[in-house]
């Protein structure tokens, strides 16, 4: 599926920083990215982490997916700037969220 032009004109407004695009975008993308880092850490987690408490395994998520957004801020939202349309935005996010949480559990031993 190509871009939608509702997606399009997100990505332009938020770029263009339109607070209301950002939190328009936010609202929308938010479920699927906490989805994604929920699916990565399951897939990542050793048989050791299995023991860690549910309440630090949910700030953990939050975490995540906070850091993953203000990732995608950054550089005046580069990220968004990279996707070229060849995918719905809603793939490009999962697979550009999914690549953050490994790169980030990756370099904190103790998440």
């Amino acid at each position: 599926m190509a871009l939608s032009d509702l997606d399009r004109g997100l990505i332009k407004d938020c770029i263009e920083g339109d607070p209301q695009a950002w939190k328009s975008f936010c609202d929308r993308f938010a479920g699927l990215v906490m989805d994604v880092v929920d699916e990565t850490l399951s897939f990542a987690r050793s048989s050791s982490d299995k023991s860690r408490a549910e309440s630090s395994d949910g700030q953990l998520k939050e975490r995540l997916t906070l850091e993953f957004f203000q990732e995608l801020r950054e550089n005046g939202f580069a990220m968004m700037r990279a996707f070229r349309g060849d995918s719905s935005l809603a793939t490009y996010l999962a697979v550009v969220a999914r690549r953050s949480v490994l790169s980030r559990i990756s370099k904190s031993p103790t998440n």
